[in-house]
């Protein structure tokens, strides 16, 4: 297997590397979090916000920023495709379920991000003054953890809704309502601090908060050891929940896939 997505990884990185002008567009424009730093630097310019002041702000956004980058998923979009036009049938001859592609393009992507995007944030939080991160060696261990398993819950999430066009032909509509719910409950609008705390309270039973900004709470170190380790319970709970429903969506699908004659 480990050969396998070695292959897998240089062809998709090639294939990266062909469209790179239209990578590095895509990247660019997935800025949102920039936008939110803006808005709430000048809101809390006069005065701090739930102790949230102009740097803390610049420091979680910036951090959202790089969680953001290397947790982008986009496979709803070619699941769909495959789905609907039937380019799903000649994936399915191959010797190695058809997952273990879109998982090794995103791998690729997240190397050739790791070149382009990081140096850039990292060169931004040198210069701008007053942020601070917990760089201890444990606390980076688990915000590294919280960040593959928050790309993990992304990418199986949004595979079991790009499987449900095995039976819809809107999934991608559904797809956005999700993503609408990820920018309201993951941080992106606000940090979830900010909320009411009954809503803060609520959206810690949803998942959206462990596909990016639990990351982004540890690094900033806002959260006691006890509270780290009962979140990243929780997301290693939503992220076996994921791969439990893309293994019955995968199996039923198929069957349905078949019947009409794909």
């Amino acid at each position: 297997m480990i050969r396998k997505y070695w292959v897998l990884l240089k062809f998709n990185w090639q294939i990266l590397m062909e469209y790179r002008a239209g990578m590095v567009i895509w990247v660019i424009a997935n800025t949102m979090p920039l936008v939110m730093l803006a808005i709430w630097i000048s809101i809390s310019s006069s005065a701090p916000v739930a102790g949230y002041g102009p740097a803390e702000f610049a420091g979680y956004y910036l951090a959202l920023l790089l969680v953001r980058q290397l947790t982008t998923v986009w496979v709803a979009w070619e699941l769909d495709y495959d789905i609907r036009l039937g380019d799903l049938s000649p994936k399915l001859l191959r010797p190695i379920n058809p997952i273990h592609s879109h998982i090794a393009l995103h791998l690729a992507d997240k190397l050739f991000r790791l070149f382009t995007v990081v140096p850039l944030i990292l060169l931004a939080v040198f210069f701008v003054p007053g942020i601070s991160y917990q760089t201890d060696p444990l606390t980076l261990s688990l915000f590294l953890l919280s960040l593959i398993w928050a790309l993990a819950i992304r990418f199986m999430s949004q595979y079991c809704i790009g499987l449900l066009s095995f039976w819809v032909t809107q999934s991608l509509s559904l797809n956005e309502m999700w993503y609408a719910g990820m920018l309201m409950f993951g941080g992106v609008i606000a940090p979830l601090e900010l909320f009411p705390p009954f809503i803060a309270k609520w959206a810690a039973y949803l998942p959206f908060r462990y596909m990016l900004s639990l990351p982004v709470e540890i690094l900033l170190g806002r959260m006691p050891i006890g509270e780290v380790a009962r979140a990243l319970g929780q997301q290693a709970i939503w992220l076996i929940l994921w791969i439990g429903l893309f293994r019955l969506l995968w199996k039923t699908g198929l069957k349905h896939y078949s019947a009409v004659g794909a």
